[in-house]
């Protein structure tokens, strides 16, 4: 089995006596016969159809009660059909030998291991061009088309039998051949997915497609919406670098966040996508994801506790996860609030930015108005969702609430009290502007004050005069369970590129720290971190990064990792860079941290829980408190501004020294809700 591959479960079961003189080779008497699921986990099949490599010579026949399996050929690969839905085994006979596994098939509806289905009240198949759903999971047929590049770019191939005269060609395997790609659309796990693969001969058979590569470009998309709809995509699998180089290119409307921000689902259905891919086309030698932003959380957060899906990563604009970034979000929301008001409007940008830890206020701006409405019910909703199903506290009560965390109920769990899904948001103890207190940016009252007005949010996502305050079984589940980034599963072992698009001074949301946030967690030396230069200088600039994805590193990065993976070793120009002089680029193990371009031409900002102390880890969702000590302060305070602090902190304040509370270890991997 490969270094980095797709986790699976061998099962060897002699279903014939086995003689004690019968000779035995790795554990394996003659007349046993090796079975391995090598599409999913042997407990993980889904859509009745699984891909078998066995260890007989000839064809095979697979049983299951007695009734013979329907079995195809997928390269070097057998796909059997027909498998009866629950737990069932496959008794197989090959060459002579016999043979078998146990299976659980699990309906290509899902769901599998993300818990009860969430409400989906949108289909999309129709606007994606599968027509009307079928069911009210929002399936549809599958359809099969074809696209073609010519001068204009790719585009729809009306007739695949004739070639447009312009036609572009692509060398694969030694010979120029026309850019036709094969494009599948269907229904998964209710997603609406593609797969995209060079077809230049337009085979009937994708287990004969002979342009591939034998590699899976796996994309994910941005945001972190909260539509309880099938959604659209934020990227695409009509990647035509990717493509002319032979890789076959899947997503999936679930692998977009702003469709839903719950990575357990991505990742259900990446694995579901994924699974359906190797029945079709057989097993991807290597599979690396690739997206920005809320792309790269589903990234890293399946590498932590769904590791196999993904083989490695390339993570543009990398965020760690959405729950540890989550109270920085809602701390610009509250701040906004404050500098909206009374003595908060009298506030310099220069304070604000210093307050917020960002490069420039406009940062706290624009994660307000692009994601603030994860902690309201009833602004995330598709707008397609009639109005008389969502929630409202006074007139729907018991409607759909479109916020972070009822999408994550499953993960989350409710709040025994609210019957709401728990929310691990607090802010007790947090000193906002504490180093620009520091600083001497703003004053020991305009510190004071500014505590002393924050406020947090209601269970409605109201500002309130009381901070926040989260439970201990809440963040307990949030640790546990793997919402955090901490270094679990594959983030350790596997090849990590998180790439940083340096716009902090443009006020973009996707500022430096985090990808060193993300260093200081997982201390792993297969992550590295690229730096690359922006042009983007406006808000509207700033939107279209988040709408794209960002710029990237593209073919260079997946080719890279591509090597890194054929080889298990870390290639030479893989390692930390950023740009240096006349277009060249500046590498070695500690440019980030000693004197010089790398470090000091792209300087590293804060969130506001950083600002306040948190360190660049930025992993603690409650702190523990400790008693205010006015030796703690760079800066004197009179016996009446003490009395005040003491009096906006009467259970103390953060002590960021010690671990979060409700901090616990991982419970482990694959887990099921």
């Amino acid at each position: 089995m490969r270094r980095f591959g797709w986790v699976t479960v061998v099962a060897i079961v002699a279903l014939a006596a086995c003689s004690s003189s019968g000779s035995k080779s790795k554990g394996v008497t003659r007349d046993q016969l090796a079975v391995k699921v090598v599409s999913s986990r042997p407990d993980m099949v889904t859509g009745e159809s699984a891909v078998l490599e066995l260890g007989g010579v000839g064809v095979p026949e697979v049983t299951v009660d007695g009734r013979t399996l329907r079995l195809n050929p997928v390269r070097k690969w057998w796909r059997v059909s027909e498998i009866p839905r629950g737990v069932s085994t496959l008794s197989v006979q090959q060459g002579g030998l016999t043979g078998s596994v146990q299976i659980t098939d699990f309906p290509i509806t899902g769901p599998v291991f993300s818990g009860p289905h969430l409400p989906l009240l949108v289909c999309s198949t129709e606007g994606l061009g599968l027509g009307p759903p079928t069911d009210d999971d929002c399936s549809a047929p599958t359809k099969v088309d074809y696209l073609v590049r010519d001068a204009s770019g790719l585009k729809p191939l009306a007739d695949p039998k004739v070639l447009p005269g312009d036609v572009r060609q692509v060398k694969r395997n030694g010979k120029a051949v026309p850019f036709v790609v094969r494009r599948e659309r269907g229904v998964i796990n209710r997603s609406v997915y593609w797969i995209d693969v060079l077809d230049p001969g337009r085979s009937t058979d994708p287990a004969k497609i002979t342009a591939w590569n034998g590699r899976l470009v796996y994309r994910f998309g941005g945001g972190c919406g909260t539509s309880f709809a099938q959604g659209g995509t934020m990227t695409t699998a009509e990647a035509e670098e990717f493509l002319g180089a032979g890789y076959a290119v899947a997503t999936a409307t679930f692998n977009t966040f702003q469709t839903q921000c719950n990575d357990v689902l991505s990742a259900e259905t990446a694995m579901m996508v994924k699974s359906h891919f190797v029945n079709e086309f057989g097993v991807p030698v290597h599979t690396i994801g690739e997206g920005a932003s809320g792309g790269a959380i589903q990234q890293h957060l399946m590498l932590q506790n769904y590791p196999g899906i993904l083989d490695a990563s390339l993570a543009i604009l990398p965020f760690p996860d959405a729950l540890s970034i989550s109270p920085g979000v809602a701390d610009c929301g509250l701040l906004g609030h404050y500098y909206g008001s009374g003595t908060g409007s009298k506030l310099t940008g220069e304070q604000q930015a210093a307050i917020n830890g960002h490069a420039v206020p406009l940062t706290c701006l624009v994660w307000s108005n692009s994601f603030l409405e994860g902690i309201r019910p009833s602004d995330g909703c598709d707008d397609k969702i009639p109005k008389s199903k969502i929630y409202n506290a006074t007139s729907n009560p018991k409607g759909l609430r479109c916020d972070l965390v009822d999408s994550n109920v499953n993960e989350l769990g409710r709040d025994p009290k609210t019957g709401f899904a728990q929310r691990p948001l607090d802010n007790v103890g947090v000193q906002y502007g504490l180093r620009a207190l520091a600083e001497k940016v703003i004053t020991v009252d305009e510190f004071l004050d500014l505590n002393a007005s924050i406020g947090g949010y209601d269970v409605d996502g109201n500002v309130v005069p009381e901070r926040e305050i989260a439970s201990e079984d809440a963040l307990k589940r949030v640790y546990s369970k793997g919402r955090i980034s901490v270094g679990g599963g594959d983030q350790k072992v596997v090849p990590i590129i998180d790439v940083n698009v340096y716009d902090d001074q443009a006020g973009d949301i996707h500022d430096r720290f985090r990808a060193f946030s993300l260093r200081d967690r997982l201390q792993s030396p297969n992550q590295v971190i690229w730096t690359r230069g922006s042009a983007i200088t406006s808000i509207n600039d700033v939107i279209g990064n988040i709408v794209s994805g960002g710029g990237g590193a593209g073919m260079d990065g997946v080719a890279i990792i591509d090597r890194w993976l054929d080889t298990g070793k870390m290639p030479a120009d893989a390692g930390d860079n950023c740009p240096g002089a006349h277009g060249t680029f500046i590498t070695g193990p500690k440019i980030y941290d000693e004197p010089g371009p790398c470090r000091d031409s792209y300087p590293l900002h804060r969130d506001p829980r950083t600002a306040a102390g948190e360190p660049r880890r930025d992993d603690v969702l409650k702190c523990q408190l400790k008693p205010i000590t006015p030796s703690d302060y760079d800066v004197e305070f009179t016996d009446a501004q003490q009395t005040r602090l003491a009096q906006i902190f009467p259970q103390g304040v953060c002590d960021w020294t010690k671990p979060g509370v409700g901090v616990v270890p991982l419970e482990g991997t694959w887990l099921r809700y």
